[in-house]
């Protein structure tokens, strides 16, 4: 990693496809939230929140667990504000410009939190982001997959009420066991409002699961997608269509599913012309976006041009946050002009 690198990774204006808001909440968030709402937690301090999570997150199912046990420091409107408010402070850090969050309302449901709590906390959060931070916030709506199938169809018929804020649908939480198929419902109920359609697929489980989600679910994105190696014919489509595979490698690297850092699929994808962008993920577990940047440099060799792609992808082919191109081809034309 040299210094020029470095400071490209810290410059450079970015996009973020893939970042879940239950599973991002800052530590000093939780930690405030929990101290102010009587909410007991393992841990007393930030250190001590990474230290929780090193020793007890070890795969999906495994993150899932620790993903409700920190969420569970939201009980009402102004928790839901701050946690998004912490997340636009720590984007501006970065040079984020423009960001997509998963709302995994099911995750406060099944607290009996009411949506209308969670999507007024959320929004007033939104607007305080763009206002005092300039970061664009886009939100996803997160469909539990392990959840029966007609309790995801009525989630997604609850968003009504909430389109002027909500742009897409997307799936998460424990892949395997669960198809996509499960939920053709909801996405059909999803497409008939308009929404922007994506999926979690291909994450730890196999191929199939992205081929549904493009083909039956009418996705326009894949959510993680590493799998996707693994089937040539699979590669080529999603390179044809050009289907963004909105990446997270140092969560992967976190659920162990690749032997080492350097055996992640997303080089062979983009040499084979698939789009990639990358993410934090869940921040707190796996560190921001700066510290994905600077894996794909320490574990795959990625030089930067390939850094720069990835970050005109993350805006090319985003939800709705084209109209920052402009101003990124001028940064980066501005850039190297500078290093010549």
């Amino acid at each position: 990693m040299t210094e020029r690198v470095a400071r490209l990774i810290r410059e450079m204006p970015k996009g973020e496809n893939h970042i879940h808001i239950e599973g991002s909440i800052p530590a000093r968030t939780a930690l405030r939230l929990g101290k102010r709402n009587g909410v007991a937690l393992p841990f007393d301090s930030e250190a001590g929140m990474k230290e929780f999570i090193a020793k007890n997150v070890v795969d999906l199912n495994s993150f899932m667990k620790c993903d409700r046990l920190v969420n569970s420091v939201c009980l009402n409107e102004q928790d839901y504000y701050e946690v998004v408010y912490d997340l636009g402070e720590d984007a501006k850090r970065q040079n984020i410009v423009y960001q997509e969050l998963h709302l995994d309302y099911p995750l406060n449901e099944e607290r009996g939190i009411p949506i209308d709590v969670v999507m007024k906390g959320y929004e007033a959060g939104r607007q305080a982001v763009l206002k005092d931070f300039g970061v664009e916030i886009v939100f996803i709506a997160g469909i539990d997959r392990s959840l029966p199938p007609e309790q995801c169809s009525a989630f997604v018929r609850n968003l009504e009420p909430y389109l002027d804020m909500v742009d897409a649908v997307g799936m998460d939480c424990e892949e395997q066991g669960y198809p996509c198929v499960l939920h053709k419902e909801a996405y059909e109920i999803a497409g008939k409002m308009g929404l922007f359609k994506t999926a979690h697929a291909g994450e730890d489980d196999g191929c199939q699961n992205i081929w549904d989600a493009i083909d039956i679910l009418g996705c326009q994105r894949v959510d993680h997608g590493v799998r996707a190696i693994d089937d040539p014919a699979l590669v080529r489509e999603l390179a044809d269509r050009k289907i963004l595979l909105a990446m997270c490698t140092r969560s992967n690297n976190m659920t162990r599913l690749f032997p080492t850092p350097a055996d992640h699929s997303i080089k062979p994808l983009m040499d084979a012309g698939v789009l990639c962008s990358i993410s934090s993920d869940d921040p707190p577990y796996v560190g921001d976006l700066l510290w994905e940047y600077e894996g794909v440099v320490e574990n795959l060799g990625f030089g930067e041009d390939k850094l720069i792609e990835l970050a005109r992808n993350s805006l090319a082919y985003s939800i709705k946050g084209q109209h920052h191109l402009p101003a990124f081809d001028d940064w980066v034309k501005a850039w190297k002009a500078e290093q010549n």
